[in-house]
């Protein structure tokens, strides 16, 4: 009786650790892309000659806005799974982190400096698990761009630690590269090839 009254009691305790995820909660993980989006895209479009601004004035300003809602540090741990992530060190971990972050987050500047003006379709968003899922596509004159943002409630809010480019994601996309570092080299390897500037 007691031990039945006991698991009752932590079924009861881990249903009140979990994070509810609504159907209204989709439509607030669309206000919020939406939102960023926008935002990004105004920056975007102050190139012109009457208001051109400077080039890394620009991408900081982007950053202030999409930063807050992207996990940078879960996405880094995605990347190398838990088995690899098993294998750094505690000092290799920070590292690596902090390499892979400044990584992605100059990849997303320097790709969002190609956009030119094209048409943004927002799709609805749904649930997927207690996460939520909200596809976008970026129409141009050449092949339909089809983007899946992926979002998970945490205490700061929802965040963005995983996004789909024509159905490839970028967490297996990197965890794939990294496997490979890893299968045939070391953590340092690892770090030394994070430490390479990437061409565009």
């Amino acid at each position: 009786m007691m031990k039945r009254f006991f698991l009752m009691f932590m079924s009861l305790c881990m249903l009140g650790l979990a994070v509810p995820v609504m159907a209204d909660d989709v439509k607030t993980v669309e206000s919020l892309l939406k939102e960023k989006t926008e935002a990004v895209l105004k920056i975007l479009k102050e190139n012109d000659k009457e208001n051109d601004i400077d080039e890394q004035v620009k991408k900081n300003k982007i950053m202030e806005i999409v930063g807050p809602i992207i996990d940078f540090e879960l996405m880094a741990k995605l990347t190398l799974g838990k088995t690899n992530w098993g294998k750094l060190s505690e000092k290799q971990k920070t590292e690596f982190v902090s390499l892979f972050v400044e990584r992605l987050k100059r990849s997303y500047l320097d790709k969002s400096s190609f956009y030119d003006d094209e048409k943004i379709v927002y799709k609805p968003g749904f649930l997927k698990g207690n996460k939520v899922h909200v596809p976008v596509d970026i129409i141009s004159d050449d092949k339909p761009i089809e983007l899946l943002y992926k979002f998970y409630k945490s205490g700061r809010g929802w965040m963005a630690y995983d996004i789909e480019i024509n159905g490839v994601s970028l967490i297996k996309s990197y965890q794939a590269q990294f496997t490979e570092v890893l299968k045939s080299g070391t953590a340092e390897d690892l770090l030394i090839s994070l430490k390479k500037p990437v061409e565009n």
